[in-house]
């Protein structure tokens, strides 16, 4: 009995769950990161819950920042300024949403969600495209409560939360 759990164990050491933590492996070890184009139409008129739709300030540099900074902390592909032998990374910001989802019994907002949706394009540096895809980011705040914060900070999340998408949507293997 006890030879037998010591073969199981063994076994299953061996073999393991299949799970890897290893990302996507190009042949360049470098990306250089353009800096995000904002497509965002901040002229239309959707605002059910409210009169007006709040917008970010510089968003797309914020973004461009965060994306960065998530790259360098990762540290898989390391970020350069332009040159010839360098993944490219593309990012353009499509739509950022407000959207109101709980309700006080007075009907007054009690929790928003935000949304960023950010379309990426990653090539080679022959200009193949390598992935082409839109990520979404989120993050919400509550108006008031134990868990209340500004929507600065959740937009602040919201921008982190989209770069960390975009991160990993290039780096993992799913």
């Amino acid at each position: 009995m006890k030879k037998l759990s010591l073969i199981m164990l063994f076994l299953t050491s061996i073999c393991g769950c299949g799970y890897t933590t290893r990302g996507f492996v190009y042949e360049q070890n470098k990306v250089m990161i353009a800096p995000a184009i904002n497509k965002i139409n901040i002229t239309s008129e959707d605002g059910s819950y409210s009169n007006y739709q709040s917008f970010p300030i510089l968003l797309e540099k914020r973004f461009t920042n965060a994306l960065i900074n998530r790259f360098n902390l990762d540290g898989h592909l390391k970020v350069v300024s332009e040159t010839t032998d360098a993944l490219k990374l593309e990012c353009t910001l499509t739509d950022y949403t407000k959207e109101a989802v709980r309700f006080t019994d007075s009907d007054d907002v009690k929790e928003h969600k935000l949304h960023l949706i950010v379309h990426m394009k990653l090539t080679n540096p022959k200009g193949e495209l390598i992935k082409d895809m839109a990520v979404e980011g989120q993050s919400s705040f509550f108006l008031s409560g134990s868990r209340r914060k500004t929507e600065t900070v959740a937009q602040n999340e919201l921008i982190e939360d989209a770069a960390r998408r975009v991160l990993e949507a290039i780096l993992e293997e799913w």
